[in-house]
């Protein structure tokens, strides 16, 4: 018999946390705006800015991009979780979010995601330009709208398209600044876009039984373990290859090394975790694949700043 999927919550990036019942106000809009989701997407944005070659020329745009990104990034959160209040509570992961357990009633978080929405679009209206404000909008109705209203429930590929709107803000910083879509930038939407998959799945390889509990059509859930797993190893293979790419194009030979080391040690976690037979010491492996993974994309971006400012700088000749 085929399983009949619903929408319901799916708890992206675990780089969020659940906020704890009864938490202070403050504490809560953090949680429901996923703030520390977003400020992953803030960390790639800097590096955005910081790789594009109008940056020290234009501060205000430079500042007024990280707020776009972090208001409208914020926004994006309250919205997913006001589309699925109910469905929240369905899942351990998620059933004690502020909206979920009434601790935020929906009326406040609508009126807080106005707000955040309406700052965003007032910062960038006024300290960057049109493309920049595009594309922050897009990247924030892409993953509030499209991918929790149609790509989550319907197609265990969620994570894959559902990853682009994630993946926009080294361009949105690298736009906010004045500076023409480039190579570069480009690359770097294409490199945390296969990231993301290799990155959460290993994650929902060891939150399986929550998801099929809750019908959300996760792949671990429709095409079971091992598919999962090969789909992983794939997509670190995907990143380890484009990631090579910016050494070429300006970020210089010392990332280039960082690249090709820190794709590798990745790599070997995935392809450790394809072999493991599976039982709970996969699962407790596969989240710590999962948080390897931030590590891992953070490694990269940092590396991306220093080998781009050995260049500038001349330390290294290209």
């Amino acid at each position: 018999m085929q399983r009949q999927y619903n929408a319901v919550p799916l708890e992206e990036a675990a780089v969020e946390a659940a906020s704890p019942a009864g938490g202070g106000l403050i504490k809560d809009l953090l949680a429901l705006s996923k703030a520390k989701v977003v400020s992953l997407l803030v960390f790639t944005g800097i590096v955005g800015e910081l790789l594009a070659p109008s940056v020290t020329r234009h501060w205000a745009g430079a500042l007024a991009g990280l707020a776009g990104i972090a208001l409208a990034g914020g926004a994006g959160g309250v919205i997913n979780q006001l589309i699925e209040p109910g469905l929240d509570q369905t899942m351990r992961r998620t059933r004690r979010r502020p909206l979920a357990n009434g601790r935020i009633s929906r009326g406040g978080g609508m009126l807080f995601a106005g707000v955040l929405l309406a700052a965003a679009v007032i910062v960038l209206a006024v300290w960057t330009n049109p493309l920049t404000l595009a594309l922050t909008l897009g990247g924030t109705v892409g993953y509030g709208i499209v991918y929790t209203l149609y790509l989550k429930p319907n197609t265990p590929w969620n994570i894959v398209w559902g990853g682009i709107a994630g993946a926009l803000p080294p361009l949105i910083g690298w736009t906010a600044v004045g500076d023409p879509i480039a190579a570069m930038p480009l690359v770097l939407v294409g490199l945390v876009f296969l990231w993301t998959p290799a990155h959460f799945w290993p994650l929902a390889l060891c939150c399986r039984e929550d998801y099929a509990n809750a019908c959300i059509p996760m792949l671990p859930v429709t095409h079971g373990v091992e598919r999962t797993r090969r789909e992983v190893v794939n997509y670190a293979v995907a990143t380890l290859a484009i990631s090579l790419a910016p050494a070429a194009l300006g970020a210089g030979p010392l990332y280039g090394v960082v690249a090709a080391v820190a794709g590798t040690w990745y790599l070997l976690l995935t392809l450790r975790l394809k072999r493991m037979p599976e039982s709970k010491a996969m699962d407790l492996y596969a989240r710590h694949v999962f948080k390897a993974s931030i590590n891992y994309l953070f490694i990269l971006f940092a590396a991306l700043v220093v080998g781009h400012m050995t260049v500038l700088t001349g330390w290294v000749t290209w």
